[in-house]
Formats: C-alpha cells, sequence, structure tokens
C-alpha cells in the first residue's frame, strides 16, 4: 500500500518536473522570437541615445517590460509599431531625449580635424576612417548619425548635417471620398486574376502584400473602371510598390549596420582577449630580483 502511494507520489512529481521543464523551455522561446520581433522593428543605427548600448539590448529590455518610448532615430513611427506589436499605449519620446525629425550625417571638417582617433573608436559601426596624425573621414554610406562620435572630439570639428534620404519617404494611403463596399467587381476585372479589394487593405499591413501578389499587379487600370465607389484603386497599388522599395532599402541598410556592429563587438572582443596587462614598474622590478634570487644556487 505504502509502496504504491510513494510511485504515485514519484510519478507526479516527475510529470510535475517535465511540464515545468517544458514550459520554461517554451517560455523562452516565446521570449527569444518577441525579441527578435522587437529589435527587427528598431531602426538599428547602434546608437546608443535610448541608454543601452545597441538594439539589441534594447529589444531585451522592452520585451523585459522597459518603455517603448527611447528610440529617438525610430521616432513616432517606431514608438507605434511596438505600441502594435505589443498592444501597448503609444507615448511621446521620452522627455530625456533629444527628437531626430530627419535622418542624420555626421560630417569631419578635415582641415581642422587633429587626428587624434578618438571619434574612431567611439564609432559604433566603423564608420570614420583615418589613422593617428592624419586626417579622419566619414563613409557616409555607413553612417547613422548616432552622435557618438561628437562628445570625445577635443577640437569640436564634426557636424551633424540632415541626410537626404536616397530612395525617399513611404507614402500614405491616397484618401477616399467612398469606402470600399467588397462588392468584387474589381476581383471579376483583374486579368491577373488578383483581389484588389484585399490588396488595398494590405496598404497598412506590409507582411500580407506578398501573400496579395502586389508586384503581379500590372496598373491597367480596369479595376477602376469597374469600381462603383470611384476608389483610386490603380494609384494606391502604385504607391504600395513604391513603399515597397524604400522598405526594402531601409531593412537592407539596417542588416548592414547590424552586420557592421556585431563584426565590431567581436573585433574588440578578440582585441580585449588578447590585451597583455603589463605589471607597474616597480612589480616588474621585484619579479625581476626574484627570479635572479631564485636562479642563484
Amino acid at each position: 500500500m505504502i509502496t504504491s502511494y510513494l510511485l504515485t507520489l514519484a510519478g507526479c512529481a516527475l510529470l510535475t518536473i517535465v511540464i515545468v521543464y517544458l514550459a520554461r523551455k517554451h517560455f523562452v522561446a516565446d521570449i527569444n522570437v518577441l525579441e527578435s520581433r522587437i529589435e527587427q522593428t528598431l531602426p538599428q543605427t547602434q546608437c546608443a541615445q535610448c541608454g543601452y548600448p545597441g538594439c539589441r539590448p534594447y529589444a531585451k529590455a522592452i520585451a523585459a517590460g522597459e518603455a517603448i518610448n527611447r528610440c529617438p532615430p525610430g521616432g513616432e513611427t517606431v514608438i507605434e509599431a511596438l505600441a502594435d506589436l505589443l498592444n501597448r499605449p503609444v507615448t511621446p519620446l521620452a522627455d530625456d531625449l533629444t527628437p531626430q525629425p530627419v535622418p542624420l550625417l555626421a560630417s569631419i571638417r578635415e582641415a581642422e580635424c587633429i587626428g587624434c582617433t578618438l571619434c574612431i573608436k567611439a564609432c559604433p559601426v566603423d564608420a570614420i576612417i583615418g589613422s593617428q596624425n592624419q586626417m579622419h573621414t566619414i563613409i557616409k554610406a555607413d553612417c547613422t548619425g548616432c552622435e557618438l562620435c561628437l562628445p570625445p572630439c577635443p577640437v569640436d570639428c564634426i557636424d551633424l548635417l540632415p541626410q537626404r534620404s536616397v530612395v525617399g519617404q513611404a507614402q500614405p494611403r491616397p484618401t477616399f471620398s467612398e469606402p470600399c463596399i467588397f462588392c468584387s467587381a474589381c476581383v471579376s476585372a483583374c486579368p491577373k486574376e488578383l483581389e484588389p479589394q484585399h490588396l488595398l487593405l494590405a496598404f497598412d499591413a506590409p507582411e500580407h502584400i506578398a501573400h496579395q501578389q502586389l508586384s503581379a499587379c500590372v496598373e491597367c487600370t480596369l479595376c477602376d473602371q469597374a469600381c462603383p465607389s470611384d476608389l483610386p484603386l490603380t494609384e494606391t497599388f502604385k504607391i504600395m510598390k513604391q513603399n515597397e522599395v524604400i522598405r526594402a532599402a531601409e531593412v537592407a541598410a539596417a542588416a548592414a549596420t547590424l552586420a557592421r556592429f556585431e563584426k565590431r563587438q567581436q573585433r574588440l572582443a578578440v582585441d580585449d582577449a588578447d590585451l597583455i596587462i603589463r605589471p607597474k614598474a616597480q612589480d616588474a622590478q621585484a619579479l625581476i630580483a626574484g627570479l635572479k634570487t631564485g636562479s642563484k644556487p
């Protein structure tokens, strides 16, 4: 009787341990997925203005409950995206941070540069080149305008200038005087067998655009002609295509910046591991004296 009771108790305990283990493993996996989603939403400037040494640490902090309004480069766009992702309220940028309304680009007044290399050491993405006592310059394609090079410059020869976007800015959806009534007239008219009424809804949901096959649209305007609400469908789809190009360029730039940041972090870790800490002069003399004493018969 007692043996049966103990076996049952042991079985329950073992089952509880297994359930807890699997639950913790699943919870950790969910947390990692959430952190990755948050990190993908951040602009990947690695500027540390949020108070964390990069976008990944800030993403981890947000997943743990940190405020979502500490990213000046991302501004309202990133705050709204994070609020939507995490089901949190949209809040203004934190009071202790300065808004960054336009992308910035660092520029060195090269005639005033003394070649101290302090800005090179401060740049988180290796966007500054130069050598000791030689003029430095900015690699414009790699600069994220993070401002981290400004404080260490002893001669204040670095400026932050507005950066002109090469691909432009995403455009809003055209305004409609009448709503879509989902009559499917556009579906019947489409020579590519697309569903323009559903594609229209994907404007504010870029993750669904590929599923709706936006790239297959030939902009023939037949859906416009069939629409009883006179919706500017073709114009909307043109804007969606342009926005997709802009988003793709932004994603590629963010990925390249993250790659440079991670490569720099790896290099610094290797340098730290290889660093030989030299003893102080008096310690070195004591060590040499001890070795000489020990070497005597």
